[in-house]
């Protein structure tokens, strides 16, 4: 069976459409929904809708630990109490689930919606070439769901590049699969042989965004493989989950969680010289978005200079970000 987990904060319609859409396919799967803090009453709309449907609902109480194997298409609430990110959000339903016998995980956003068959190919392929770990299938624009918004992708110099981004499905040109360094956080498919040695599957270092990349780099230095899985097809309301207006805190916050990685995972040396490249980068894209380039120059000085002494960015830090940076 597999363990699907959906984080929500505050999104219950989008994460009522998700559930719909993956209750529709016919595969062994249960669900947790994992429900970060939200404040607006998610967790009783979600209840009543999926009660309302005669799907079966049970819940666990933040800290506990499942101890039976869910029904087949059971949704499990686990709500934390408070936003522990992505990152934490995730980790702490797998360290909810220590207890079973789990072969296969998806790790889910909420603002997908996923074809009736997605899951049995991801399953099919598999058990067929067991030697990748990690999977991801073909990710949509839900607004438009003849173009790719991402099929995995590579990591190279400290940087990634999603494969076949904003292209027509058409040009997918591979049978079955792509071999990948990098995937999205959007959906990813795992073994548990992936898992770490906490339980979780990422680092917690990171409070807002970077654990995609993290993991991808962690799953490339360590010569695992992943491959994204092109007959799997599911749809991505990009830009639901988090605004994508320009809002400078969120883009300090992105950029201080890139150095710090950068600074953690390579030599002085290489950091050295990819921290002022990408300075000039964010210096042109901060004054094409309307900032004067002294503005740009604090931004790219604070950038610098916090992660020189910090090694994480936590919910304190992206408060202060989001408050103080306009």
């Amino acid at each position: 069976m597999t363990a699907i987990i959906i984080l929500n904060w505050n999104g219950y319609k989008d994460t009522i459409e998700c559930l719909d859409s993956l209750l529709n396919c016919q595969n062994d799967f249960f669900i947790v929904v994992v429900d970060n803090g939200s404040d607006n009453n998610s967790v009783e709309f979600i209840k009543k809708h999926l009660e309302e449907h005669n799907t079966s609902v049970d819940f666990v109480k933040y800290g506990d630990t499942l101890n039976y194997i869910p029904r087949n298409h059971q949704v499990i609430i686990y709500p934390t109490n408070r936003n522990l990110g992505f990152a934490r959000g995730n980790n702490e339903a797998l360290r909810m689930l220590s207890k079973l016998d789990i072969s296969n995980y998806l790790l889910l956003n909420n603002d997908t919606i996923v074809e009736e068959h997605f899951l049995d190919k991801l399953l099919s392929f598999q058990e067929t070439h067991p030697q990748y770990e990690v999977l991801t299938p073909l990710i949509c624009f839900e607004s438009n769901r003849n173009i790719i918004w991402n099929a995995g992708g590579k990591l190279f110099c400290g940087l990634r590049k999603y494969y076949y981004d904003n292209k027509h499905r058409s040009c997918v040109k591979e049978h079955l699969y792509k071999d990948i360094t990098f995937i999205t956080g959007c959906a990813i498919f795992f073994t548990a042989s992936t898992l770490r040695k906490d339980g979780g599957i990422f680092i917690e270092d990171f409070f807002f965004g970077e654990e995609d990349f993290n993991f991808s780099l962690t799953m490339k230095k360590n010569k695992r493989k992943m491959a994204c899985v092109v007959n799997s097809l599911i749809y991505h309301k990009v830009g639901a989950s988090t605004a994508q207006k320009f809002i400078k805190g969120k883009l300090y916050i992105h950029y201080l969680n890139r150095f710090i990685d950068i600074k953690r995972n390579y030599s002085f040396v290489f950091y050295t010289l990819w921290k002022y490249i990408n300075a000039l980068y964010i210096i042109t894209l901060l004054t094409k978005k309307g900032c004067s380039f002294t503005e740009s120059m604090t931004f790219i000085k604070n950038v610098i200079s916090n992660a020189k002494h910090k090694n994480k960015v936590t919910h304190d830090d992206f408060i202060k970000a989001i408050e103080n940076i306009k």
